[in-house]
């Protein structure tokens, strides 16, 4: 099955470049935690950042094994210089209207997305301030009972279920399984629980 070949080349392009941006991050010190755990040891720091280092490495070949596999199906050679990924993202964009009439075409385009996806991820993460806006997850009876018994406040499942039909915390419906069921809000849990102490 194809894939469109501009839709391709496009992806290809834009992992070479993320692969250019994870390889000036490897070199980049990672930035120290806020509260030490430990002493510091003696020594000399370990050079540049492990997680970059890592996803690099197995990104890499992850990519090797599938532009190689593509090249030899397609009939293209490679030489000792080309095995970097930044120039196989170049080649496979060269070549991507042979690659995208692969028969695993398909297959190939999602590899590369889902690369895409995991080193974009690894080189923007998404900002602190971001993740706070996102709206909080309603959970089941089940799971708010036992979040505010690890919060010290002793309750049951059945309590929270009383005090949504009570209307003291907000319910809503959400899917569970393939049936749904009353979705509660952590945060109004934990302060009903806080006013009856």
């Amino acid at each position: 099955m194809s894939v469109d070949e501009q839709q391709f080349r496009d992806t290809a392009r834009r992992l070479g470049r993320l692969y250019e941006q994870l390889h000036e991050l490897k070199h980049a010190r990672p930035r120290p935690p806020e509260v030490r755990v430990m002493k510091p040891a003696p020594g000399p720091q370990s050079p540049g950042n492990w997680l970059y280092v890592a996803t690099y490495i197995d990104q890499e070949q992850r990519l090797r094994e599938v532009a190689f596999n593509a090249f030899h199906d397609i009939g293209v050679r490679i030489h000792d210089n080309d095995a970097a990924a930044p120039r196989l993202c170049a080649l496979l964009a060269f070549h991507a209207q042979a690659a995208s009439e692969l028969n695993w075409a398909t297959d190939l385009h999602d590899e590369l997305q889902n690369q895409t996806r995991i080193i974009d991820r690894r080189c923007n993460p998404p900002q602190p301030n971001t993740i706070a806006k996102q709206p909080e997850p309603r959970h089941g009876a089940e799971h708010t009972a036992r979040q505010l018994r690890a919060r010290g406040i002793p309750t049951t499942a059945d309590t929270i279920r009383g005090w949504g039909k009570a209307g003291r915390i907000t319910t809503q419906p959400i899917p569970w399984g393939d049936n749904t069921q009353n979705g509660y809000l952590l945060t109004e849990a934990l302060n009903y629980a806080r006013t009856q102490q």
